[in-house]
């Protein structure tokens, strides 16, 4: 039998291998997009040189922009890639059960994703680093920015932060696990009609009794957060320090989350099967 740890590394590394391609391609198209900013800017090649320090500012904007779309570029190919793996029937003959099986393909789907965050952190912190050392105006505007900063700063504000990045980080948990609920609901819906069914009606029918599933599923979650998991919380007294709504709606999420978690490995247990790899 494979573990599932060794199952989960494999995993990790299949889909982990385009990670640097991307990260070079956002770096190195960032440091073009300011190179030729910065030469449209000074008009000639000897004052782009004697500017050369504005670079690694510009250099950290266009990185940090450029990140928002590589990072949603990412999260669609990285659940691709989850799919595929759940379709492919290769993979499926591996000696593990299929509870284990799932968890360690959406597992690792979220840690590629988180990784490839983790690398763009870094990366801008390197640039971030080096600008701040090498840009003497850039370095005066950080200061100028932290003296201003500081005064009304509060460690509520890093809660504050950490609850926004989790709350997304959960959010794109979710998305995953709803695109996979969708993909083997879908499967297990078609398996039970009649196979001479015509392509319009398969497809009107799966889509009405798909709508009808999440319908009920988002009623059944509502009772129990309302219902279940409120009374708890007013039961523990737990209330936030800070006046802000964001861990009740974090609680609520990985609640939901867990909910579809064992959905999915209901279906992809009993209701879905892999194909074979063209």
């Amino acid at each position: 039998m494979t573990s599932f740890k060794s199952l989960f590394g494999r995993f990790f590394v299949e889909k982990a291998k385009n990670v640097y391609s991307f990260l070079i391609i956002q770096t190195v198209g960032a440091l073009a997009f300011s190179v030729f900013g910065l030469l449209i800017g000074t008009g000639k090649i000897s004052e782009f040189l004697n500017s050369y320090t504005e670079l690694l500012p510009d250099w950290l904007m266009g990185f940090c922009l450029l990140g928002v779309f590589f990072v949603i570029f990412f999260f669609i190919y990285i659940i691709v890639k989850n799919e595929k793996i759940n379709h492919n029937q290769t993979w499926r003959l591996t000696a593990i059960s299929d509870e284990k099986f799932y968890i360690a393909n959406s597992l690792s789907t979220f840690a590629t994703f988180v990784y490839f965050i983790i690398l763009n952190i870094i990366v801008a912190g390197i640039l971030l680093t080096a600008s701040f050392f090498m840009d003497k105006d850039f370095r005066n505007s950080c200061e100028r920015m932290f003296k201003q900063f500081r005064p009304n700063f509060e460690p509520n504000t890093i809660r504050f932060i950490f609850d926004i990045m989790l709350l997304l980080l959960l959010c794109c948990f979710f998305i995953s696990l709803l695109i996979s609920f969708l993909n083997f609901s879908s499967k297990a819906i078609m398996d039970y009609l009649p196979v001479a069914s015509s392509g319009l009606i398969v497809k009107l029918l799966h889509i009405f009794i798909v709508i009808v599933i999440a319908l009920l599923f988002t009623k059944a979650e509502k009772f129990f957060v309302d219902q279940v998991l409120g009374s708890l919380l007013n039961f523990l007294n737990f209330n936030p320090a800070y006046n802000n709504a964001l861990p009740y709606v974090n609680v609520i999420v990985v609640v939901v989350n867990l909910i579809m978690y064992v959905i999915n490995i209901f279906l992809f247990k009993y209701f879905f099967e892999a194909e074979e790899k063209k």
